[in-house]
C-alpha cells in the first residue's frame, strides 16, 4: 500500500555532472548523526531523521530539480511581512450552517446596520518600530477573511434558506498575531452574527501589508519525484552550515534518511526512505532533520527536491 503523502514513481534520467555545475553530495563521514545500525521505521520518529550520503534516486532528482530551477530561474527571496496566521483569529461556529454558510462567502450585513468607515491606524510591533496603515473597512475586511469560498449550500444537509450569516454589528478593536517581524497589535473588526455565540473577528488590514504565507507551487514540467524520497515541509533554521527542515513521512517507513546536494548556484534539500515491507496504514508525519554543509550556505537559495521552491526561514515562526 502506497502512502498517501508520496506520488507515482517516474524514473527520472541521469543528467551528467557537467549539466549541474560543481557540487558537493554529503558522504557518511561529514554527519556526525549517522548511527551504525538500520533504524527501526519508528527510530527517527517524535526526535530527528538523520543526514545520510546521498542515494542516486536523490541524486537524479536534485540535478533534475536543479536544471528546471535554473531554465525558470533562480528565485529570489520574497518581500514584505508574512502573517502565521488565520486573519480570524479565534474563528469558530456553532453549527454546521454557519459554518457553510462562512466557507461559502454568504455573509451579508444586516439592513440598517451603521459601521465606521475606514481611516488610518498603526500596527504596533513588539520587537521594532510601528507601522502607519490604513485600517480596511467593514466588507472588505469580511472578503479578506473568508479567502476562497467553497459552496456547499444545499449539500451537506444544509438547505439553501439557512445558508447565510447576518452581520447585526460590529466595532474595532486590536488583536495579537505572530508575523515575520515579530509579535503584533494589529486593528480588527469584531462582528455579531444573527444566531452565533461569540464575535467573528477579522483582521482590518489589507492582505498586501500582511501578506499570507507563500504556499509552494512545483516548478512547471518537472516531473513526479521517486516513490522512495521524501516531500519537503518548512525550513526551520539556517545559520552557517546547518540546515534544519521538516521532512514529511509514513508511519512505517523504514531507514529514514536526510540528503543534502550543494551546487555553485544553490543547495537543494530533501531525504528517502528504505524499501516497504508488507502493507501499513498511511498516516503522515512530519519530522525535523538536521543537516550540515561542507561550506557556509551564504546568499545561495534553499531548493526543496521535492518542488523545486525555494525554501526560507521565517523568524518567529512558532
Amino acid at each position: 500500500m502506497r502512502h498517501s503523502h508520496l506520488v507515482p514513481a517516474v524514473v527520472l534520467a541521469a543528467l551528467t555532472l557537467s549539466a549541474c555545475g560543481n557540487e558537493a553530495a554529503p558522504t557518511s563521514s561529514q554527519s556526525s548523526a549517522t548511527p551504525t545500525t538500520t533504524p527501526r521505521p519508528s527510530d527517527a520518529v517524535g526526535t530527528q531523521i538523520p543526514q545520510g550520503p546521498a542515494t542516486p534516486a536523490f541524486l537524479d532528482r536534485a540535478r533534475a530539480v536543479a536544471q528546471a530551477v535554473r531554465a525558470a530561474g533562480l528565485p529570489k527571496p520574497p518581500e514584505g511581512i508574512f502573517l502565521y496566521e488565520s486573519r480570524t483569529p479565534g474563528l469558530a461556529f456553532d453549527t454546521t450552517e454557519q459554518k457553510v454558510a462562512w466557507m461559502a462567502g454568504y455573509v451579508v450585513i444586516a439592513p440598517g446596520v451603521q459601521l465606521r468607515s475606514a481611516g488610518m491606524t498603526r500596527i504596533d510591533f513588539t520587537d521594532g518600530p510601528s507601522m502607519s496603515v490604513d485600517v480596511l473597512a467593514p466588507r472588505p475586511a469580511l472578503t479578506a477573511a473568508i479567502g476562497a469560498t467553497h459552496d456547499n449550500c444545499g449539500h451537506m444537509a444544509v438547505p439553501v434558506s439557512k445558508c447565510k450569516l447576518v452581520i447585526t454589528s460590529g466595532s474595532l478593536k486590536t488583536v495579537e498575531v505572530d508575523t515575520s517581524a515579530g509579535r503584533a497589535t494589529v486593528p480588527a473588526w469584531s462582528f455579531t452574527a444573527k444566531g452565533l455565540s461569540r464575535p467573528i473577528v477579522a483582521l482590518a488590514i489589507s492582505p498586501a501589508v500582511l501578506k499570507p504565507l507563500p504556499q509552494p507551487t512545483p516548478l512547471p514540467g518537472l516531473a513526479e519525484p521517486d516513490r522512495g524520497l521524501l516531500s519537503v515541509g518548512s525550513l526551520t533554521r539556517a545559520d552557517g552550515n546547518t540546515l534544519t527542515v521538516n521532512l514529511h513521512h509514513g508511519k512505517c517507513d523504514p531507514d529514514l534518511r536526510a540528503h543534502v546536494l550543494e551546487l555553485d548556484d544553490m543547495v537543494i534539500i530533501g531525504g528517502s526512505h528504505g524499501p516497504l515491507q508488507g502493507a501499513c496504514v498511511a498516516i503522515g508525519l512530519s519530522t525535523p532533520a538536521t543537516v550540515t554543509l561542507t561550506a557556509s550556505l551564504g546568499d545561495k537559495p534553499v531548493i526543496s527536491a521535492d518542488t523545486g521552491t525555494r525554501l526560507d526561514v521565517y523568524p518567529h515562526l512558532r
